[in-house]
């Protein structure tokens, strides 16, 4: 009998410890808590849900707000993935674990040349810029208004 494992190539570690890695590079030498990074994951690839002049990376799908639940999990194993290779490091201060890009980081991402790589990285320096200095509460705030926006929004389209 085969030994076969199903592999699903979108929300794996690899792409969310990628997208924390850019997130983090962009910030480097700031690092941030998971919850922060669930912020900022959010932000950099629905970018549009927050800043209409902001072109999203990933398409708008109904009830992508709850993307901000489930994440969490998903984006641990993608930072575990990346500290194991020496792309991340993880760090114990007065604030909890918080993760930060290492020196390698910065050559690994400028080897990447593909139009997803690019873009991610063009969409991570537009939230770090925007969203960094901002507590995990005030991300909260910012963000818990428009999310509810997008799902009754889309629960009108339904209804019409």
């Amino acid at each position: 009998m085969e030994n076969s494992k199903n592999i699903n190539p979108f929300n794996n570690s690899v792409e969310s410890g990628l997208r924390m890695l850019t997130i983090l590079n962009e910030a480097f030498p700031k690092s941030f808590d998971l919850q922060n990074l669930v912020y900022l994951d959010y932000l950099t690839i629905h970018s549009a849900d927050i800043d209409k002049s902001a072109k999203s990376l990933h398409p708008a799908v109904p009830y992508r707000s709850g993307e901000i639940m489930v994440r969490g999990s998903i984006i641990e194993k993608g930072l575990s993935l990346f500290v194991a290779k020496n792309l991340i490091e993880k760090q114990y201060n007065i604030n909890g674990i918080e993760y930060k890009a290492t020196e390698n980081a910065m050559p690994f991402l400028e080897s990447l040349e593909e139009t997803y790589s690019i873009e991610l990285q063009n969409r991570a320096k537009w939230a770090i810029d925007k969203f960094s200095k901002h507590t995990k509460q005030e991300l909260k705030n910012i963000m818990t208004p428009k999310l509810s926006e997008i799902d009754n929004e889309f629960n009108i389209e339904i209804l019409q």
